[in-house]
């Protein structure tokens, strides 16, 4: 009889033991796959704003670990074009609004200056883009469009105040594409933040590492009270990827622990049952590294089975969650390949943590006991 089946055969006259063990297993890596995923896909989103918009620095009140909570002077602008080694500086307010009738929530709203260098990266579907002297109009991003339903011309209510919709646009980050562009100045007017933005965007002369440091050093230095961060910095440090991060390395700890105590009890329990199977085999020539491997073959198999099953439920999930209209345009319906490969090594550590013990067990079962038990 070949050693595979030997596993196989193993695993199938435990269907039930088997079925629930791959099922626990899948529900861990799947929960795991999902956070990472959402996690990833929040920080490369975010990332994307910064890179199609050629922005090295963002400048915000020194302390603050969100935009949104940012507040600064808006001639600080002026003072930063000072600096030597900047080549553009873009005034930026940022809030969020809420579309109850349409049950979505912090929808993200930005308030910008007619061609200024944030546009870069926007591109237009439909109508114009906002230029300087605007009123109460708005660009909507693709997603929330279709959320809300609305097109070029049609009228929407931001924040209880009309606005009038004269451009639908896409963008290669999910967050815009889920949000909306007014004047700056009827945003500062809305949040009675006239004068004040929540942060300046920086373009460098060079975009090199140790040049993009050096100036955020000067900035800081000649303007008390900033902080000019590295965009791919305040990206990693932005609060809600930081939680997010933290509670997907959290459920990936429980689910390890969990997952592998289920399988190192699935694989105690077969060991014990087939003691005097084991016997038989150690009886018949075969050696202990063989059994090691016929045991750890199976916990291996369960273990890829469960990373099967879970990337399959994870990317049910992720596309569950897009259905809701609040999540659409913050989330990335397609898992990356890391994260993937996160679920396989999930499978095959597991396969390891749960199936070592009861492998070296049956590897040290003596032939002779082992045909005496019943």
């Amino acid at each position: 009889m070949r050693f595979s089946t030997f596993i196989a055969r193993n695993m199938l006259n435990r269907k039930v033991r088997t079925a629930l063990t791959v099922l626990g297993l899948s529900v861990g890596i799947a929960a795991v796959m999902i956070l990472t995923g959402v996690a990833w896909g929040f920080e490369r989103s975010f990332m994307k704003i910064y890179q199609t918009k050629g922005i090295d620095l963002v400048v915000v009140r020194a302390g603050i670990s969100n935009q949104l909570s940012s507040n600064l002077e808006e001639s600080v602008a002026d003072r930063v074009r000072k600096v030597q080694g900047v080549a553009d500086v873009s005034p930026s307010v940022m809030d969020t609004v809420s579309f109850e009738d349409r049950n979505l929530v912090s929808v993200l709203a930005n308030g910008w200056e007619g061609g200024s260098r944030l546009f870069n990266g926007v591109r237009l579907l439909e109508g114009r883009a906002i230029k300087a002297g605007d009123g109460r109009v708005v660009m909507l991003g693709r997603v929330l469009g279709m959320n809300l339903g609305k097109s070029v011309g049609d009228e929407v209510g931001v924040a209880g105040e009309p606005f009038q919709v004269v451009g639908i646009f896409e963008s290669d980050s999910l967050f815009e594409n889920g949000g909306l562009i007014v004047p700056i100045r009827e945003l500062q007017r809305m949040m009675g933040r006239q004068g004040q933005v929540t942060g300046l965007v920086v373009a460098a002369t060079s975009a090199e590492p140790g040049f993009v440091e050096a100036l955020s050093r000067r900035i800081e230095r000649d303007i008390p009270g900033v902080a000019a961060v590295p965009a791919r910095n305040f990206v990693q440090s932005d609060l809600q990827i930081r939680l997010t991060k933290t509670m997907a390395w959290a459920t990936t700890a429980v689910a390890l622990v969990l997952g592998s105590i289920g399988l190192l009890n699935t694989m105690v329990m077969s060991v014990f049952e087939r003691t005097g199977e084991v016997g038989l085999l150690r009886a018949l020539g075969w050696r202990r590294r063989r059994v090691l491997a016929l045991i750890l073959g199976e916990a291996m198999v369960l273990g890829l089975l469960g990373a099967a099953v879970g990337t399959a439920l994870a990317y049910l999930g992720v596309r569950a969650l897009v259905l809701d209209p609040t999540s659409r345009g913050f989330i990335d319906p397609n898992l990356p390949p890391a994260v993937v490969g996160i679920g396989l090594g999930m499978g095959l550590g597991l396969s390891l943590l749960g199936g070592l013990y009861p492998a070296l067990r049956a590897a040290a079962l003596d032939p002779t006991e082992a045909l005496r038990h019943e």
